[in-house]
């Protein structure tokens, strides 16, 4: 009985098309309720907001097939049904190079450069105090994390579409749209370079003894433990001098003199303090504002900046081609960054023998401050490492993690009265921009998107794993998180956030939607969407009995050839030519799918059966 549970937890209940087609529906109706693109939301317009809104769209038609909305003649009929707000098939992608084009003008300066202001989506920590305008302006790192997503998905749509047109007009326009992407994304990478930090802690301080404390799990911190931490960070302290630019020379410096110190690095939540101006030739006509992050790394920020770059070094980033040769030294660079952050955090997440650090929920960071948010994002970038291929057991421990997770994070419980896990859904995880103080009151950033985070999560870890026990507890997780994702719409086919459907108190339906919040949603389903996409799980033992299988249809049908009539037009000429084609087949699906491939080898096993019966039967009866 439970065998056959896991075997039906491997196929996800949730339909990410259908997911996908009702939020565009929904999308159409409130963004063209005008009929022309309305920007903002619950929140006012900002840098970020808006190309959550625009990703709403884009994104799915870019990475899911069957959504492209790039060739108007061939856009799918539903798809059409459900954008019909937005015009006919060639009027969606005009609506789209219109978005775009007001997008790029609405962030840029009076001298056409990129900004990445977080405008409306940064708080003050004191209670009735107010943004400074000059605040409001900082560069924030998911802003040049969303920018890297936005213009890879609008040069890569936009190219497309421009080969289906044939007005000089409209292909002028196209090129200056791309132009103007080039140059944000460009901005954007050099932002990333330059809210890069590296962290070196100084010793007998609480933000190291919370990391010693964390790695330690309950082992005594002494000469041994610490030996055995430095020396696990070893490759990633050895790879930290070709970290060239960007960062100050004293952090190389201390490192090599003082051995002993301790570090951590990742992304801080914009310009580091630190940072110096990047010196190549893509960053000559960028805007390099002085930094005011503090170089310490945010957990939320890392992964934020770890997912937006996973798109600059995705394979259709690569086949489309969509970097230009001066943006080249610039991936390369983040590329050594990227690394270095999944290699470092995965090493403290997975340190020791017993008990790992991941396992113990909630997360802490080097500030003090723990959350089971945290702790999703940790579990993420552990996914992320092992993309590359690794043990198994670390998915294994990782999925316990993330039921955890469901359960603390009142996914996959109910809440009690005042349950302070509702907090992580409304208002969110408060995460305070160390730095941002220098020019007016201390600035925050609040994170509501705790489920979609763990089934984005769950997804990701789902998407590594070899085990189809672990796979079917993973996706029972993001099933889970989808579910209660879907009952907080605002309508029941609305767009997102209205949590107070879940946790049933009193507020009202907000009136318009949280782009935000939504975006994440249709990230959720985009996973959903890769993972049926991908090739079905096999084990090697299914395998081995596709292939025996074969073997002996194989063995069979030799044996008929040495008597079947070689006459090529004969019945059993052709039933022995499609016994062949199949078990070529078979041959074929037999390492990626193999239960198909042994349904074939059983067809042809069963025909040549028939063939000797039939064949036994008339020389008994002769």
């Amino acid at each position: 009985m439970r065998i056959r549970g896991w075997v039906r937890g491997l196929a996800l209940r949730t339909n990410p098309r259908q997911h996908i087609l009702d939020t565009w529906r929904a999308f159409a109706r409130e963004t063209f309720s005008s009929g022309e693109w309305a920007w903002g939301g619950r929140y006012p317009s900002n840098s970020i907001s808006d190309a959550e809104q625009i990703l709403v769209l884009l994104y799915p038609a870019t990475e899911v097939p069957g959504f492209r909305l790039d060739r108007p003649d061939a856009i799918e009929d539903d798809v059409l049904a459900v954008l019909k707000p937005m015009g006919s098939g060639l009027d969606i992608p005009m609506r789209m190079l219109e978005a775009l084009e007001d997008y790029l003008a609405r962030y840029a300066d009076e001298e056409g450069r990129p900004t990445f202001g977080g405008g409306s989506y940064l708080l003050t920590e004191e209670p009735g105090a107010e943004v400074k305008p000059e605040q409001a302006e900082y560069d924030i790192t998911e802003s040049y994390s969303i920018s890297v997503t936005l213009c890879l998905s609008a040069k890569g749509f936009l190219r497309e579409f421009q080969r289906t047109v044939e007005r000089r007009e409209l292909q002028s326009r196209i090129d200056v749209a791309v132009t103007a992407l080039d140059l944000r994304l460009t901005a954007a990478m050099v932002g990333l370079l330059r809210s890069f930090v590296v962290n070196v802690l100084s010793p007998d301080t609480p933000a190291e003894a919370v990391l010693l404390r964390t790695v330690s799990q309950g082992r005594a911190v002494g000469r041994t433990l610490t030996q055995d931490l430095r020396g696990q960070l070893q490759p990633v302290r050895d790879k930290l001098p070709e970290l060239t630019f960007g960062l100050p020379p004293e952090n190389e410096q201390i490192l090599r003199d003082d051995p002993e110190r301790f570090f951590e690095c990742g992304w801080t939540w914009g310009v580091a303090q630190d940072a110096a101006d990047i010196d190549l030739p893509a960053a000559e006509d960028v805007r390099q504002p002085q930094g005011v992050a503090e170089s310490r790394p945010v957990l939320h920020f890392t992964v934020n900046a770890l997912d937006g770059l996973a798109d600059l070094f995705s394979i259709r980033t690569s086949r489309q081609g969509l970097l230009t040769p001066e943006q080249q030294p610039l991936r390369e660079a983040l590329n050594l960054r990227w690394g270095l952050a999944l290699q470092y955090w995965s090493t403290i997440a997975t340190f020791g023998s017993a008990r790992w650090p991941i396992e113990d929920v909630p997360w802490q960071s080097t500030d003090g401050q723990s959350s089971p948010y945290f702790s999703e994002l940790v579990v993420s970038i552990v996914a992320l490492a092992q993309q590359g291929g690794g043990a198994d057991g670390t998915i294994g421990r990782s999925v316990a993690v993330l039921e955890e997770l469901g359960q603390r994070g009142l996914v996959s419980r109910r809440a009690t009265d005042d349950d302070r896990g509702v907090l992580l859904h409304d208002p969110g995880v408060l995460m305070a921009l160390r730095g941002s103080e220098e020019e007016g009151p201390p600035l925050a950033r609040s994170y509501n998107g705790y489920a979609a985070t763990l089934a984005k999560t769950a997804l990701r870890v789902a998407s590594v794993s070899t085990s189809r026990r672990n796979r079917a507890r993973l996706i029972e997780v993001a099933d889970t998180a989808v579910d209660h994702l879907l009952a907080r719409r605002q309508q029941p086919d609305g767009l997102w956030d209205h949590p107070d459907n879940i946790f049933h108190r009193s507020d009202p339906a907000p009136s318009t939607p949280a782009w935000d919040m939504t975006h994440n949603v249709v990230e959720v389903f985009v996973a959903a969407s890769s993972l049926v996409s991908a090739p079905p799980l096999a084990d090697q033992g299914q395998v081995d009995q596709a292939n025996a299988k074969i073997a002996e249809a194989r063995h069979i049908l030799d044996q008929e050839r040495l008597t079947a009539p070689t006459a090529g037009g004969s019945l059993l000429q052709k039933l022995l030519r499609e016994a062949e084609q199949s078990l070529n087949r078979a041959d074929s699906l037999a390492s990626k799918r193999p239960a198909t491939a042994a349904a074939l080898a059983d067809k042809v096993l069963r025909d040549l059966d028939e063939l000797a019966f039939a064949r036994q039967a008339a020389s008994r009866s002769a």
